[in-house]
């Protein structure tokens, strides 16, 4: 201490001792709120201000001592109740002690409808209370040591000059020990509001001290239990997590609090560090501690230093110290780098916090009292309920300090109640004056007396242990944006549970990393710490890396990702794609070929007896068929894209290739009916006539019934396309994730089953296979030249061996999930069967249109000769003979001839435009498809020579 603060204090003293001499000589006050019952021998005047307004007063602001309070209830002649008298001295700052007091004497007084507080067996006997409430003056302006020799010197003089005083209500932890000698002196026990122990530790000496506030140095225990559980339930040991105290050696709360808090890590098995500091020294002289900066840097540096780096183990830090202190460490901390496990600070739940709103979150601290407490008693549900009264009654919102004082004057009611529960008629005023050591023992036996600030119980020092510190702790409560300093002990009236570790000493979950920017800029030093990987990059695991993992070549991640995402789309490739298009061409351009050959041929015998209508409609149904491998092609849409066009391809793929098939199939059944129809008559010699329109009437029957179905098909179970995921796999190694999926043509699973309509569909392209090949049987026996059933039943074959053979690999592709695979049986399904059924029914007849007629032989001959062969085949068919051979049919011919010399073959070329039934020209007039004779004669040299033949004949 220097020599001008020492003078300073001196000159205080004095001061204090002039003030205390002028009492004597001062007027007794007449002011008619206050009665002469004593007081007005101490000379004080009322107060001129409320609780609150005194304790406004700054340094500067004088302030003689007065009286704030004296609820003196008044006399009753019939002596209903007794009077017990509460006597409290505080300075100018403590307006909570003095106005929680108030609060509770004014509700015990008018307990039972105003008689006061009931007590003994029969409860018919009424105590009231007196409260003698003085401000002793302004400390702040006078100074702690003058201000003490006023205090005791009032509260002495009270004792001296007021009858009926029996308890002191202690003031406010500063002035606290000005109570003790005067209890002492006077015998009488003071209720004192100090938290740290030594304050009690002289109970030998003075048994009249009783402390109501918990003990101060349980406050860091909670956080302490807390760790150790954690590291218990993770089976670490707790000697690997490092615990650093750094508190101020000048103060009893201060250096009490931190050394408990050493001694209980010590015990636990933490690895503990000390670092105690003197405010008050000169480590750079002229400059106290206290206020240098550069010093308290240091201690900062001993907490968390910039070398132990991002990967070490976070310390634990507990710091009992002032709110000035707390911003220099705390700022040093952050440019170190630090992320405690935990930070308690006794500047947590003061003033500093609130003023330090994004400081605070996740700091632990502790205090006597905390607003979520739910202990009540007759008056108020809650400490809370008592702060709002006040709030009502004074004027602003109190501290737990106004809980306290008025739970005072309630645990004294719960002792006297206690003392005289088994006496009828208690004589309060005679155990008290006479007794008083009765009354002073059984408060220090007193047992979990139920007060709105707790259970009470007493110690051997005769301090309260009745419930545990309030563990508190800076957090966001259920969806509450804002922090709030919540309580997570004592247990059963915790409202939030601890976090801890604090999210800042935590690793990064999978997906983020430590920002090193926020470490050092973030005001709250204990929150989270991590931000999101950058896209492209990505943290596969938690960790304490200062920046994310790049993402390999083809893979890529957007913001916060845990690994890197390739994608399998199953698509088909570009080659595939071209590969479809060219089966299409290669399709297309062979069925043209044979279109433009089947034109420039169309005269020929081959093509006549083929029907080139039904041949023009079999190439048709081709191109429409292997159309089908287009929207095939088109039917995909990678994830993300718009499968509205995927869709329509879908659609459209059962449309081409049903009505594909239709074409080609039933323009070959209608054909083979032809042929049969034609055969059938030829075998009996007789005219007949088969129209184009009739090979159209069937295509286009069966054509509409197929295309009901396919039409129905869309409107009530359209095809969609689907994209659904196939697998998912991790590289560890990369860390990247490959997500496969894969599209397909699907019906809704709610709508009708697709079988409805494949169902049908399939039932007409079998039943046109199998009427096609019934027709081309019956005919079999014409010459392979003009007929078609050897190559379409080969091509009917060659189509079951194409299913057969297809569709178990379009399975097995299927349950693989291999779309290129699938993809391609499919298309080569429809290239194949389109090309080679054409191959079958049109390199015949190349063949055959360009070998000729055999030397010899007419055109109508060569339609009754027997396939490879030309050997005669009887055979009874309506009674006729078949012949085949040339020369059997020129006999006949001749024969027949002989019966009609008189005809002329000039009739043949009548109106009717048909031939006589006996003519041997019947079967290639009827069967080349054309309606007249004439074309025949005029253009097929081979029917000329079968004229010439007939006239010789």
């Amino acid at each position: 201490m220097t020599a001008s603060s020492s003078c300073y204090h001196l000159i205080c003293l004095l001061l204090a001792l002039a003030i205390a001499s002028t009492y004597a000589q001062e007027q007794p006050i007449d002011d008619p709120i206050i009665e002469d019952n004593g007081l007005s021998n101490l000379n004080l005047s009322p107060c001129a201000a409320t609780s609150y307004e005194i304790s406004q007063y700054g340094a500067d602001t004088p302030l003689s001592a007065c009286i704030l309070y004296d609820l003196n209830p008044p006399n009753d002649d019939n002596g209903s109740f007794t009077e017990v008298g509460l006597v409290q001295v505080t300075p100018s700052i403590c307006h909570n002690h003095r106005d929680g007091a108030n609060t509770a004497v004014s509700k015990l007084n008018n307990d039972n409808n105003g008689k006061g507080v009931a007590i003994g067996f029969s409860g018919t006997t009424y105590i009231k209370f007196r409260l003698i409430s003085i401000i002793g003056g302004n400390s702040n302006n006078i100074g702690n040591d003058a201000y003490s020799v006023v205090h005791e010197q009032i509260l002495d003089g009270i004792f001296q000059n007021v009858d009926n005083v029996h308890f002191i209500l202690g003031s406010c932890s500063s002035s606290a020990e000005n109570d003790k000698p005067i209890a002492l002196k006077h015998a009488k026990i003071v209720l004192s509001q100090v938290g740290p122990p030594g304050f009690y530790m002289d109970v030998a000496n003075n048994p009249y001290v009783f402390g109501i506030h918990v003990n101060s140095d349980a406050y860091t225990l909670p956080a302490l239990k807390a760790l150790q559980f954690r590291l218990d339930a993770m089976g670490e040991s707790t000697k690997n997590q490092p615990v650093r105290v750094v508190y101020r050696d000048r103060s009893e709360f201060f250096k009490s609090t931190c050394v408990s808090a050493i001694d209980a890590a010590t015990v636990q098995g933490f690895d503990v560090t000390a670092i105690e500091f003197n405010p008050d020294g000169e480590e750079t002289p002229g400059v106290p501690n206290s206020q240098n900066v550069e010093f308290l840097e240091g201690l900062a540096d001993q907490l968390c230093s910039a070398d132990e780096g991002s990967n070490t183990n976070n310390a634990a830090v507990i710091a009992c110290v002032q709110n000035g202190d707390a911003d220099v460490m705390l700022a040093r901390m952050r440019l170190n780098g630090c992320r405690p496990m935990l930070a308690w600070f006794t500047t947590a739940t003061w003033g500093w916090a609130t003023d330090n709103t994004d400081t605070i979150p996740f700091f632990l601290g502790g205090g006597q009292w905390h607003e979520n407490f739910v202990y009540s008693d007759k008056f108020f549900e809650t400490g809370k309920a008592v702060l709002e009264y006040g709030q009502e009654q004074f004027g602003y919102m109190g501290s737990y300090d106004h809980v306290v004082s008025y739970a005072m004057p309630m645990l004294i009611v719960e002792l006297l109640k206690s003392y005289f529960e088994v006496v009828e008629s208690p004589n309060v005023t005679d155990v008290l004056v006479n007794r008083y050591e009765e009354i002073r023992r059984s408060l220090k036996k007193i047992n979990n007396a139920h007060t709105i600030f707790g259970p009470v119980s007493f110690n051997e020092y005769q301090r309260n242990n009745g419930r545990g510190a309030a563990g508190t702790q800076w957090v966001q409560k259920s969806n509450a944006t804002e922090f709030q300093l919540g309580c997570i002990s004592p247990l059963d009236q915790a409202d939030v549970s601890i976090v801890l570790p604090s999210p800042s000493a935590l690793p990064c979950p999978p997906g983020s990393h430590l920002d090193q920017n926020l470490i050092e800029r973030d005001p709250a030093i204990l929150a989270d710490k991590c931000t999101l990987c950058p896209a492209g990059t990505f943290a596969q695991y938690e960790n304490t890396n200062l920046k994310c993992q790049q993402c390999i070549e083809g893979s890529t991640s957007t913001e916060g990702a845990k690994y890197c995402i390739a994608s399998a789309d199953n698509l088909n490739s570009f080659g595939l794609e071209v590969l479809g298009f060219i089966l299409v061409a290669l399709s297309w351009s062979s069925t043209i070929g044979y279109m433009v050959w089947l034109y420039l041929n169309r005269k020929d015998p081959v093509v006549k007896m083929s029907q080139p209508e039904s041949l023009f409609l079999l190439c048709i149904g081709s191109i429409v068929s292997t159309s089908t491998i287009i929207p095939l092609t088109l039917a995909e849409a990678a994830p993300g894209e718009s499968a509205r066009g995927a869709s329509a391809a879908c659609r459209s793929i059962p449309f081409l290739y049903s009505l594909g098939w239709v074409l080609m199939y039933t323009s070959l059944t209608a054909k083979s009916w032809r042929l049969f129809k034609v055969a059938k008559n030829a075998d009996q010699v007789r005219r007949v006539k088969i129209s184009v329109n009739e090979i159209y009437v069937t295509v286009a029957v069966v054509l509409l019934f197929d295309l009901a179905i396919l039409i129905a098909w869309v409107l009530v179970a359209p095809l969609q396309y689907i994209r659904t995921n196939v697998s998912t796999t991790l590289n560890e190694a990369t860390g990247v994730m490959t997500i496969e999926t894969a599209g397909a043509c699907q019906g809704s699973p709610d709508d009708v089953s697709m079988w409805a309509f494949l169902g049908p569909i399939i039932v007409i392209h079998v039943g046109s296979m199998i009427v096609t090949n019934v027709f081309l049987f019956k005919v079999r026996g014409i010459s392979d030249r003009y007929q078609e059933q050897k190559y379409v039943a080969l091509a009917s074959i060659y189509i079951c061996e194409l299913v057969l053979l297809g569709l178990p690999i379009l399975i097995a592709v299927q349950e693989a999930g291999v779309r290129e695979a699938r993809y391609i049986v499919i298309a080569g399904v429809i290239f194949l069967t389109d090309t080679g059924v054409l191959a079958l029914i049109f390199v015949p007849k190349i063949k055959f249109a360009k070998k000729g007629l055999p030397e010899g032989v007419t055109v109508a001959e060569s339609i009754r000769m027997k396939r490879s062969s030309a050997s005669v085949i009887s055979g009874s068919r309506r009674g006729s003979n078949v012949v085949s051979t040339v020369e059997e049919i020129r006999r006949r011919a001749a024969s027949r001839a002989s019966h009609h010399r008189n005809s002329s073959i000039a009739s043949s070329h009548s109106e009717t435009e048909g031939v006589p039934s006996d003519s041997p020209r019947v079967a290639s007039v009827v069967s080349s498809g054309v309606e007249k004779v004439e074309e025949i004669e005029e253009e097929d040299d081979d029917f000329q020579d079968a004229k010439s033949n007939c006239s010789n004949v």
